[in-house]
């Protein structure tokens, strides 16, 4: 009877895991923007606030206003912000007009010296895709790209390269002071598994400035690594056993 109890609470374990597993394989967007902060349930942080570890559990740089985010896996480096809309620090620093997911922040990287512009998801990911905007709609004299590695903060193998070009016809700012208004939108996908972006100039600028400075992005969306066939097949295995030993008891 305490195997059958045993094999029954494996068999529980493992149909956790799988539904665990499924949910994995969904895309997942930033929530950044989606809402006022915590303390009304939603997900904007104070205009100008570092992000670090608030979209992992942690905390951001305004910790009494925001107060902790949401555990999704995602980390910054140390250089990147969240910006409302408007032409004030104090309200909203973020220049921008008609971001495609409406949301009422972006995401934007201030200028250092020593950090590159990057971003983490810690599960591991297989697709990327955002939406961006340079300053004016010109990037200037070089373009700036996306860079998909194997490791976090921009290390590992480089696995894939996105540039990132404006697009089209340039969106006049209905507001005074706004810069950002118009917006391209990218996607990527590779073999194997990533666990960060850099956004830069030059592949393996991992600890330079980069011009991400001029460039904003919208709507971050990436689709977790889904669990491999072989671990599939073996929880599967673990489900039927359970099963067969329920009948059997019966």
């Amino acid at each position: 009877m305490n195997n059958t109890l045993k094999l029954v609470s494996l068999a529980a374990a493992v149909a956790t895991i799988v539904g665990a597993g499924a949910a994995q394989a969904s895309s997942v967007t930033l929530p950044l923007g989606t809402g006022s902060n915590l303390y009304t349930g939603g997900y904007t942080l104070t205009t100008g606030a570092d992000i670090e570890n608030y979209f992992n559990g942690g905390n951001d740089s305004q910790v009494a206003k925001d107060g902790t985010g949401p555990a999704l896996g995602f980390t910054f480096s140390g250089n990147a912000t969240a910006q409302k809309a408007g032409t004030s620090p104090t309200t909203g620093d973020g220049r921008f007009e008609n971001n495609p997911s409406q949301a009422s922040e972006i995401l934007s990287f201030s200028s250092s010296s020593s950090t590159a512009a990057y971003m983490n998801y810690l599960p591991g990911f297989s697709n990327l895709s955002f939406n961006y905007s340079y300053s004016n709609n010109n990037p200037g004299a070089t373009d700036l790209d996306a860079y998909v590695y194997s490791g976090l903060n921009g290390t590992g193998t480089l696995l894939d390269t996105l540039k990132l070009t404006p697009g089209g016809t340039a969106v006049s700012c209905k507001t005074a002071g706004d810069s950002y208004c118009t917006w391209s939108t990218a996607a990527i996908s590779w073999g194997g598994a990533a666990e960060s972006v850099v956004f830069g100039t030059t592949a393996g600028a991992t600890t330079t400035a980069t011009p991400a400075i001029i460039t904003e992005f919208d709507g971050v969306t990436v689709t977790p690594v889904p669990l491999p066939a072989a671990l599939w097949l073996m929880l599967g295995g673990f489900g039927g056993l359970a099963a067969f030993v329920r009948r059997r008891t019966a």
